[in-house]
């Protein structure tokens, strides 16, 4: 009687067995009868990604710890030193504006953009992917840096402020900028003051050494006239001679009158 309760109970364990075989061929396999017509390409796709995070495989995308977004792997850009990965396109962008607020002498590498990362940026790995006019900039900024401060000076013209390189040879007054062309003072560092000296230049208030500012200076030179004392600016009294008096005309909207030459004394 008990062999044949015991036997009971091992076909009854066999099936069991069978059972849970077939649950787990079923689970592994979904679609082992070869039917597929239930089974979309989302599901499809999905299960897939899953493998593929189970088994270890590489993903096409990766976040970027600027943005925060996820991008192609082509899109990558790793730093140097420390293997930071950020996107191109922040890493431009990071570049640029790193240029515009760093002081010259720090411009030839920049920091990762990591948290208190020791990474650093140089040309050299970055100018595939900044702009052009970027580089461009970078690359100025490299050769600014290589530049003593004492040598340095820039061209006087607002429209242009090339950088020039003082070599100390000699003593220069009259000289041309190479990038426009044109004439400045390279002992005051200013547009070209012609006919009038660098002490004299210098001495002239600010809101008179404008090049019609130094025509005047000039005029009044070979004219010899007089500077009104009541006038602010430029302002100047020429003699002139009127029913047998000397009398002495302000050359100024400021100051329209006619004194007498005795004022001036």
């Amino acid at each position: 009687m008990e062999n044949q309760d015991d036997n009971t109970l091992d076909a009854k364990y066999a099936e069991e067995l069978l059972l849970q075989d077939a649950i787990l061929a079923s689970l592994i396999n979904p679609n082992s009868d070869g039917d597929d017509d239930d089974f979309s390409p989302s599901e499809n796709s999905s299960k897939r990604q899953k493998l593929s995070i189970e088994t270890g495989e590489p993903s096409s995308q990766f976040m970027c710890e600027i943005c925060a977004e996820n991008k192609d792997n082509d899109q990558t850009f790793i730093v140097q030193r420390c293997n930071h990965r950020f996107c191109k396109e922040c890493i431009s962008k990071h570049i640029s504006v790193k240029l515009q607020k760093t002081p010259i002498s720090n411009g030839i590498r920049f920091p990762c953009p990591g948290l208190d990362c020791e990474g650093v940026l140089d040309i050299e790995t970055s100018k595939e992917i900044v702009a052009k006019d970027v580089l461009n900039m970078w690359g100025d900024a490299i050769c600014e840096s290589m530049i003593d401060n004492s040598e340095r000076f820039y061209c006087p013209y607002k429209d242009c402020s090339s950088l020039l390189v003082n070599d100390g040879d000699e003593v220069v007054r009259e000289s041309e900028c190479p990038f426009c062309r044109r004439l400045f003072c390279a002992q005051c560092n200013v547009a070209w003051h012609s006919g009038v000296g660098c002490e004299e230049y210098m001495s002239l208030n600010e809101n008179e050494r404008r090049r019609e500012d130094l025509m005047v200076h000039e005029l009044a030179k070979r004219k010899k006239w007089q500077r009104c004392p009541r006038c602010v600016g430029i302002s100047f009294a020429m003699h002139v001679e009127q029913l047998g008096l000397q009398l002495m005309v302000v050359a100024s909207n400021q100051c329209p009158r006619v004194i007498g030459s005795s004022y001036f004394l």
